[in-house]
Order: C-alpha cells, then sequence, then structure tokens
C-alpha cells in the first residue's frame, strides 16, 4: 500500500538521515524563517510534517525523476517557489545553498513567491539499502542539482551568470 511505503520512507530517512526530514519540513513551512522554494503557506514544520505523513499519496511519472527514484503526488496545495536562472537577468545576486546538508548545493535568489498549485510531489530513493524521502515540494519536480559541495560555497553569493556556469539551472526563491 503506497501510503504505508511513504510512511516507512519517512521511518527511514529520520533514522538513516537524522534532521533531514525534519529540515526538509521546515524549507517547506510558509511559517518557518528557513522557507525556500515551494512551500506551504500558513503552516509551520510540524504542520507540513503532519500533512505529508497524512496525504493520499498516488504514483506519479516526471521526466525529471532521476532513474531509481520513485515519485508520488497527492493533493496537498501549494506555492511554486522556483525560478529558471537564465530566465534571471545575468547580474542577479543568488546564494548558494547547502540547507539540507546533502553535499550538493543549490542556487537561492529573493524574489516573489510564485503561483498557487493544486498538488505536491514526493521523491523517493535509495540511501544504505533503505528507501528514504528524497524531498517533496508543491508543484512538479526539475532535475536535482548535481553540483558538489566545495569548502567555503555555502553561503556565498554569485550572479546567476556564474551559476548557470557552475551547472545549476534553477533557483529557490527565498
Amino acid at each position: 500500500m503506497t501510503i504505508d511505503r511513504i510512511r516507512q520512507a519517512i521511518i527511514n530517512t529520520r533514522e538513516v538521515i537524522p534532521g533531514y526530514f525534519e529540515k526538509t519540513c521546515a524549507q517547506r513551512a510558509g511559517l518557518d524563517e528557513n522557507v525556500a522554494g515551494s512551500r506551504f503557506e500558513g503552516l509551520n514544520a510540524v504542520s507540513v510534517d503532519q500533512l505529508i505523513y497524512t496525504a493520499d499519496w498516488k504514483e506519479y511519472s516526471h521526466p525529471a525523476i532521476m532513474p531509481g527514484c520513485s515519485a508520488f503526488k497527492a493533493n496537498i496545495t501549494g506555492w511554486l517557489g522556483i525560478v529558471t536562472l537564465s530566465e534571471l537577468p545575468s547580474d542577479t545576486i543568488v546564494t548558494l545553498d547547502d540547507r539540507k546538508d546533502t553535499g550538493m548545493v543549490s542556487a537561492v535568489v529573493q524574489g516573489v513567491i510564485g503561483p498557487k498549485v493544486d498538488f505536491t510531489v514526493l521523491i523517493l530513493g535509495w540511501e544504505k539499502d533503505k528507501e528514504i524521502i528524497f524531498t517533496f515540494h508543491p508543484g512538479d519536480p526539475v532535475r536535482a542539482s548535481q553540483v558538489q559541495m566545495e569548502l567555503g560555497m555555502d553561503g556565498r553569493e554569485i550572479t546567476a551568470k556564474q551559476a548557470i556556469e557552475m551547472g545549476l539551472n534553477t533557483a529557490k526563491i527565498a
């Protein structure tokens, strides 16, 4: 059963990567100061945790899902919080960020949150032979960053052009 699989993945995530699921909930909580990217307005991290745990998830397919991962979709309303870097002026300042301690750097830009969407996507993958939650967010997925975090990168400000040159395609809106 899908809901049992998701709930087990939450348990596995907490066991395999302590704190990661909580950081992901905080990143998506519209009431949290750590919010970046797509989000659920009016919720705190604990409310997001419960929302994800109790949702009615259905299997989902999308070309941005990495091989070996499984995706699910639920009717949970939220707001898009992502922008394509190439759509920004090349001199726009973005901040490099690894707020979930994944070892991969993302770009974050200050801006206005995007439109409301009526669904949320959750992506599962494998770590230490256990299925865990890689991420969840309102709206369709985008390719995950493959840019490795290097010493001194976290918090560094660069231009959108430099971020693109590093291999980043999108920025989370903070």
